[in-house]
């Protein structure tokens, strides 16, 4: 993989921003010559640049920027007016719920606005984002957040409010879903260190084998359910419990919010 020719400076170097410079250099999408690291806490653009081998601040104008806005979303436009961004660069913006008519209003004219929503797997290069660029743009992307996961390209932006429900805040479904199962574990007579163990190692396999397999998942879920068994009489206990529709509500839910943290101001 060619690293890209732009020079590429990561505004926020939180978890997210850190794994995104650290995914891409690690790849060879990113030259470290080329990364530059800027955070309200100088401290941390410095400690990101170390590990990386960028400098911090801006570069010296040569010609076409790519700005990754890694920022809280209530300080994405405070952030991009602090910013010399100018025609023929590209803002690439993962704050949930920003829209791009917000960023445009903060910008120049003659900058190209990307938005994605990576997800915190992204740490480990296990991520999964979706990205809405122009086709101009899509190279750049993909070898930016495939390096930390895989890319589903999005085709209206309004389709950013559900993945950010959805695989944004996914994770956070899943880590509780791993709580649950152990604690039922213990509650059983497992050792908590045993029965975590066990809670999420199988979350992990069930995840590799939907993946690596072409049926669909709910024929996997039958391939563990046999007649008058364990596993049925489990998932007669989660539908009575309302399972399946509290996953929905909480897709939902999330997805709601985004879209009111994204709604203009009167």
């Amino acid at each position: 993989m060619s690293a890209s020719p732009l020079d590429v400076v990561v505004v926020g170097c939180g978890r997210m921003g850190s794994a995104l410079a650290e995914g891409a250099v690690r790849a060879g999408a990113l030259s470290p010559a080329r990364l530059f690291c800027i955070d309200a806490n100088p401290a941390a653009a410095t400690l990101l640049a170390e590990r990386v081998g960028a400098r911090v601040g801006a570069p010296t104008r040569t010609g076409g920027t790519a700005w990754i806005i890694a920022v809280k979303p209530q300080y994405v436009v405070e952030a991009l007016r602090g910013l010399e961004i100018a025609a023929g660069d590209v803002v690439i913006s993962v704050a949930a719920g920003v829209r791009r008519s917000t960023i445009r209003a903060a910008i120049v004219d003659g900058v190209s606005i990307v938005r994605a929503m990576p997800n915190t797997p992204a740490l480990i290069a296990q991520g999964i984002t979706g990205v809405l660029a122009e086709s101009a743009d899509v190279e750049l992307t993909d070898a930016l957040f495939g390096a930390v996961g895989e890319v589903v390209h999005l085709t209206d932006e309004a389709q950013f409010d559900a993945v950010t429900a959805l695989s944004g805040s996914g994770p956070a479904y899943v880590f509780l879903a791993i709580e649950a199962l152990a604690d039922g574990g213990v509650a059983m007579g497992l050792p908590h260190e045993m029965a975590m163990r066990l809670a999420k190692q199988t979350v992990l396999g069930a995840a590799a084998l939907a993946t690596a397999q072409s049926v669909p998942v709910a024929e996997l879920r039958d391939q563990v359910s046999s007649p008058g068994g364990t596993t049925v009489a489990g998932l007669a206990a989660l539908d009575r419990g309302g399972f399946r529709a509290a996953i929905i509500d909480a897709v939902r839910a999330a997805t709601e919010r985004s879209r009111e943290l994204g709604a203009p101001e009167d």
